[in-house]
């Protein structure tokens, strides 16, 4: 039997839905800025994580850099995590801030707050946390208590956290601003796309105009009223989103029945170890985690599955640490940890395959698999 990485479902009726609105959209003639989709798909979205404003972007990268720009973080410094993927720093040199870079947690995967205080200087205006494999930090609500009584925003790249929550509460609702990809391989997708969402009315007019060159629509189309860009998300995309939004809780809990098969079916041992996430905490997982016991180890494991067994794992979470990439030589950074936590997590997590589709055949395979390769 052999295992993909990755797959991207689509049922017939699924290809008939997206069929039907994009001939709708073409007849109506409006690809970008004016159609009804994007409108439909941020107000979906919000709906799904009970957001007050969603506003729908090209991608997530784009997100997180217009929420910096509106927040105002030029010559300013933001705390970003080490382990993550290099967009979340990009975004914050692209505003004009300083990169400051934090370990993570072990246990949440995420920054801790001991780890921001670490790093946190003077004139730090945002922290952005991650919530890595769809995961929120059991921290996060003492780490918004932190930064409000810092003056500091807290901003949730929440590009992997569809469908995460954490008491009950939806990724997206504890920073001050968040943002979400849709990205061809998150857990929702539209092929590329980014969602920004915020509780403050006035960010969201001023987003709304950033995103568009700085119009305003309503007033005219030739009037620039902030410094925006050309971030827009075109018609055909949102459909791709609506069409995800319409079947979110049917993903979702997809998903969850795969971690739970794994979870109870895998015989963790001292080679492989489970990756416990807090009770009060549920995963979206974008990711599901197993622990290896080195990185020789992991190394072996993986190559093993793919060459005995045809299981081709997906991507480990991250190969790298940002701070260690040669394109900091661009940017202003600055590195004041020994990042312990996020070397320890490169070295030795291990993902399993995680995509809607997947069989019970299929994964009884891959359980009896590992469990064979890891004794």
């Amino acid at each position: 039997m052999k295992i993909k990485k990755y797959s991207l479902p689509y049922s017939q009726k699924d290809v008939e839905y997206v069929r039907h609105h994009v001939t709708n959209v073409l007849k109506k003639g409006y690809l970008t800025d004016g159609g009804e989709y994007v409108g439909r798909f941020e107000s979906e979205w919000a709906k799904i994580i009970n957001a007050d404003y969603s506003i729908a972007v090209n991608s997530c990268t784009t997100a997180l850099e217009i929420i910096l720009k509106c927040i105002g973080v030029d010559k300013a410094s933001v705390v970003v995590p080490t382990y993550t993927f290099f967009a979340t720093p990009l975004a914050a040199h692209l505003a004009g801030a300083k990169v400051i870079y934090a370990d993570i947690s072990k246990e949440t995967l995420s920054l801790s707050l001991d780890s921001i205080k670490e790093v946190v200087q003077e004139d730090t205006r945002a922290v952005i946390v991650v919530h890595v494999g769809g995961i929120i930090s059991n921290e996060i609500i003492s780490i918004r208590n932190w930064c409000d009584t810092r003056g500091i925003y807290l901003i949730e790249d929440a590009a992997c956290a569809h469908g995460a929550s954490y008491k009950g509460i939806s990724a997206g609702n504890f920073g001050h601003y968040a943002a979400f990809s849709f990205h061809h391989s998150k857990i929702l997708t539209c092929g590329e796309g980014g969602m920004i969402i915020t509780k403050n009315k006035d960010s969201a007019i001023k987003i709304r105009k950033m995103r568009a060159i700085g119009l305003d629509r309503k007033i005219n189309n030739w009037e620039v009223f902030e410094i925006g860009n050309n971030y827009k998300m075109p018609e055909l995309s949102a459909i791709l989103g609506l069409l995800h939004c319409n079947k979110s809780h049917e993903i979702f809990e997809e998903r969850r029945k795969i971690a739970r098969f794994y979870d109870e079916n895998i015989k963790f041992n001292n080679n492989i170890a489970r990756l416990f996430i807090d009770i009060e905490s549920v995963s979206g997982y974008y990711k599901y985690v197993i622990m290896a016991k080195s990185q020789e180890y992991k190394k072996d494991f993986i190559k093993t599955l793919r060459e005995k067994y045809e299981i081709d794992l997906p991507p480990t979470i991250y190969e790298y640490l940002c701070h260690e990439q040669k394109i900091n030589n661009k940017i202003n950074q600055a590195a004041a940890s020994k990042f312990d936590n996020a070397r320890h997590l490169m070295k030795h997590n291990i993902c399993l395959p995680m995509y809607c589709g997947l069989k019970e055949s299929e994964l009884c395979y891959i359980v009896n698999s590992i469990n064979e390769a890891s004794c």
